[in-house]
């Protein structure tokens, strides 16, 4: 059987939003094994794909460098006839492994990111304004070039197989299993960059606020101490709320992300988690904006909260979040009420 090799090692979000294509790719074209090269703990987003396999790029140690690169085409060799390679990642790693894979006959494509587009949009004056692909609809083009189409199926896009293990976890909670009459919403506060991550202490209000109107169980998503220990506080403040940071495993956690009724979240990984298993999504935007096309995906506008850039004429100033606030008050975060985003939380709960 023939390889479509895809290369695609990070940020989790970007790999991610590749679920839905690499399956749709696979249910057409069932003739072809997909390989998706990326980083090893990644690999959960494709476990169970008919004609998907995941290939763990150690790019720390045996794979480390250029030596380690050629050592990963090699490596990649050996799992038999590649027919193309389907760059959707356009890195120097990247780059360095096409040119390896060229000089074995081996055709590839890569993707278009759109970089003056986006310049466009996030520069200080005479930005232009206005929606740019979606990277999921740029990865499909990716696929397209190299011959490669396919329509994308509704979510959810991932095989859930902790089932078991989410079974255990609410248990030990002494978390009741999901009825009619509570609806389960998840929490994820952060972000990569802090342009991105609107204050922490509003999250208790929104909390307030929808609590007073509904019945809900609150599962609070993050990772590593520092998070950890500011979820503690919501944890401490509202008995109907869980730390769900640090005692699921990755499958764990999108097994239980499945199941909830709403996910209230910054522009993060954790949209996409969300947004991907099929879950509505109230996304809080600060610095970026979902034009550059890293929105959720196929989710209404109106629930993903911002300020207008009428408003606010800086916005967006930086695709990722990762540029300071040229301003310094980081007002397209601080202006977003917590009664905004309840409203758009309720709104959503009580449809």
């Amino acid at each position: 059987m023939k390889q479509l090799i895809i290369f695609r090692f990070s940020a989790m979000g970007d790999v991610a939003l590749l679920t839905p294509v690499v399956q749709a790719i696979a249910r057409q074209y069932p003739d072809r094994q997909l390989t998706v090269v990326t980083r090893p703990k990644l690999a959960a987003f494709f476990e169970g794909m008919a004609g998907v396999k995941v290939f763990p790029a150690d790019l720390q140690g045996r794979h480390k460098g250029i030596k380690g690169l050629y050592q990963l085409y090699r490596d990649l060799k050996k799992g038999g006839e590649i027919e193309y390679v389907i760059d959707t990642h356009q890195n120097l790693r990247t780059s360095i492994l096409k040119s390896f894979f060229a000089l074995s006959g081996v055709r590839f494509t890569t993707i278009d990111k759109g970089r003056s587009d986006k310049k466009a949009l996030t520069r200080p004056e005479n930005k232009v304004l206005k929606p740019l692909p979606h990277s999921i609809e740029r990865y499909l083009q990716t696929f397209e070039k190299a011959g490669y189409k396919a329509q994308i199926a509704a979510p959810p896009y991932f095989s859930l197989t902790a089932q078991g293990e989410l079974e255990r976890f609410l248990q030990d909670q002494a978390i009741p299993a999901k009825s009619t009459d509570m609806q389960w919403i998840g929490l994820a506060p952060f972000a990569q960059h802090k342009q991105k991550m609107w204050p922490f202490d509003r999250m208790q209000k929104v909390l307030e606020l929808i609590t007073q109107q509904q019945n809900v169980r609150i599962f609070l998503f993050g990772g590593g101490e520092v998070e950890i220990a500011q979820l503690r506080t919501l944890e401490q403040a509202f008995p109907q709320a869980k730390v769900v940071a640090g005692k699921l495993s990755f499958q764990g956690e999108l097994t239980l992300i499945h199941q909830l009724d709403l996910m209230i979240c910054m522009d993060s990984s954790n949209m996409h988690l969300a947004t991907l298993n099929g879950v509505p999504v109230v996304s809080i935007w600060g610095a970026t904006h979902p034009f550059a096309g890293f929105g959720p995906w196929m989710q209404s506008e109106e629930n993903m909260v911002q300020v207008p850039t009428e408003e606010l004429s800086c916005r967006p100033c930086s695709v990722f979040g990762n540029k300071p606030c040229a301003r310094g008050d980081l007002a397209c975060l601080d202006w977003i009420t917590p009664e905004t985003v309840a409203n758009r939380a309720l709104a959503l709960l009580q449809h």
